[in-house]
C-alpha cells in the first residue's frame, strides 16, 4: 500500500460507527452510487424431482415488444405510459427506440394477454415468453 492509503485506513480505524456510516452516506451521494448489497440467485438447472411426470404448464410471462407501425410510434408512447410500464416518458421513448425489448416482467397470464391485445389492437408485433 502507498502512504497515502496507510493514513486514511489509520483515520478509518479511529473513527466512530455513526461517523462510518455518515462517511458512506457522503461518499453514495459525491460518487453517486451505492453501498447496498445485489444478491443474485441463479437457479438450478438441474433440479431432478421424479414426483413430477410432465412439465407445468408456464403461469408467468415476459411481455416483449418486437415492433410497431413507424407511423404509430406517439400512439405506442402513450400507450405503454398508461399502462404504467416505466417510470418516465424518457425511459418509454428508450424503450420503444430499441426494439425488441421486455416492456414488463414476471406478469400473469390474464394480464399479459391483456396488454398483448390493447397493443397488438395498435399494430404492434408482442411475445409472451
Amino acid at each position: 500500500m502507498s502512504i497515502k492509503t496507510d493514513e486514511i485506513l489509520a483515520k478509518l480505524k479511529s473513527i466512530t460507527m455513526l461517523e462510518a456510516t455518515e462517511l458512506v452516506k457522503q461518499i453514495e451521494d459525491c460518487f453517486q452510487v451505492s453501498a447496498d448489497r445485489i444478491i443474485v440467485v441463479k437457479p438450478n438447472d438441474k433440479f431432478d424431482n421424479n414426483d413430477k411426470d410432465g412439465d407445468e404448464p408456464q403461469t408467468i410471462f415476459d411481455i416483449v415488444l418486437e415492433k410497431f407501425p413507424a407511423n404509430k410510434k406517439i400512439s405506442f408512447i402513450k400507450e405503454i405510459r398508461s399502462l404504467n410500464l416505466f417510470g418516465s416518458l424518457q425511459e418509454t421513448k428508450k424503450v420503444v427506440d430499441n426494439l425488441p425489448q421486455i416492456i414488463k416482467s414476471n406478469v400473469n397470464i390474464q394480464e399479459a394477454e391483456q396488454i398483448k391485445q390493447k397493443l397488438e389492437e395498435l399494430g404492434a408485433t408482442v411475445s409472451l415468453k
